[in-house]
């Protein structure tokens, strides 16, 4: 089947037409008609489906559901790279997940779902255990890194996430860390695959042994002052940076009913949250001007205490905004740059022939604030309209 959005008000200035067939792109220009036509003069601005880089769909003890899917797809997100799965794997198999998305996959009413599906951990540290929940794979060696990637690239995972995390006393204390020799042999198992390897990292201290294991992703910018010599060797090795700024300072969930957080040591304090975003965005500010490239992610959790996540993330939006990202620099960080960073930029991204037809509009103009992202009224998600108001 094929149709047609007539006029599309497209960023570079121009009016044209977009033409689709069943699910791609099919052609751009001027067309006369097809099966199914729709007048896109009304609109301001015709985009690419959104990209949250860094998400997760699976915290604890919630069902798998794709109500969540749905969601993030009518809120303008066509795609979700979900960098770790955080139920127990011993009850919950990978497969289990695997199965799920894959499902879900089917259907144009939800955002597609990629996924790095376990972390690859050190044995004992952060990602493997998380409290008294299995979240991933424990490794002593460098075969047990290669084992593990190619474990989860076997199950229908789409790329690989570890962590260098010395954990603390929410995490139950001093957590064991990867070397770089361990690092180097995932990051190696992952590109003979051909598929992305990023890394979870919040002190700047620890990006350098990820640099010295050719790491080319951060799953987030670290939330204390970075030097300006590791963020101008983060250029040179072309690291691209997902920097999640909007997780640092985030409202913290309320806690089950009857659980409270064990008291902290002696002498340690509640971090100033807010003077670690205000660090953030600094470190992000100073890494793009020297040319750093970053994507949107949000580090969304959805769990039983926090269940509905799914949006746009239009916090995040603006907090690279005030990084000195421009406007437009901010939509190619949630587009075409998070399309690169998922490892599908020839399939997703940007508005060209032969790609996916996941299209959004919005009938206002999108300024500084991105006021107009909160209310997508269109929605193409894969050839097919799912939203239209």
């Amino acid at each position: 089947m094929k149709t047609l959005l007539k006029n599309c008000a497209l960023r570079s200035g121009v009016r044209t037409d977009i033409l689709v067939e069943d699910s791609l792109i099919a052609g751009i220009g001027s067309f006369a008609t097809a099966d199914q036509v729709y007048d896109m003069t009304g609109y301001a601005a015709v985009l690419p489906g959104f990209i949250d880089a860094h998400m997760h769909l699976i915290t604890g003890n919630v069902p798998y559901e794709d109500t969540f899917l749905r969601a993030w797809a009518q809120a303008g997100v066509t795609t979700l790279r979900d960098l770790g799965v955080g139920d127990d794997m011993r009850t919950h198999p990978t497969e289990k997940f695997i199965a799920f998305r894959d499902k879900a996959a089917e259907d144009p009413e939800c955002a597609q779902c990629l996924t790095s599906g376990r972390f690859v951990a050190a044995d004992g540290g952060y990602g493997n255990a998380m409290m008294d929940t299995l979240t991933g794979y424990g490794c002593k060696t460098p075969q047990d890194c290669t084992d593990a990637v190619n474990e989860l690239l076997d199950i229908g995972c789409d790329g690989i996430k570890t962590a260098v995390d010395r954990g603390g006393p929410m995490f139950g204390g001093e957590k064991p860390l990867l070397t770089t020799e361990l690092l180097t042999a995932m990051r190696e198992a992952a590109e003979q695959r051909g598929v992305w390897c990023c890394a979870h990292v919040l002190e700047s201290d620890l990006v350098e042994r990820l640099l010295d294991a050719g790491f080319t992703q951060l799953a987030h910018m670290p939330i204390d002052r970075m030097s300006d010599e590791t963020l101008e060797r983060m250029v040179r090795q072309h690291i691209s940076v997902v920097p999640t700024i909007c997780a640092v300072d985030a409202p913290r969930p309320p806690l089950p009913e009857g659980v409270e957080l064990p008291p902290l040591p002696e002498g340690i304090e509640m971090p100033d949250t807010k003077a670690q975003e205000r660090q953030c965005v600094d470190n992000v500010a100073r890494f793009v001007k020297l040319g750093g490239k970053v994507a949107v992610g949000t580090d969304a959790m959805r769990m039983e205490i926090q269940p509905e996540v799914a949006g746009m993330p239009l916090r995040e939006l603006r907090l690279l905004h005030e990084a000195g990202l421009s406007v437009d620099e901010v939509i190619d960080a949630a587009t075409i740059n998070a399309a690169e960073v998922c490892g599908i930029a020839d399939q997703v991204g940007s508005i060209a022939v032969g790609k996916r037809a996941n299209l959004i509009a919005v009938k206002d103009p999108i300024d500084e604030g991105f006021d107009a992202l909160a209310h997508v009224e269109f929605v193409m998600n894969r050839g097919v309209v799912i939203k239209n108001i």
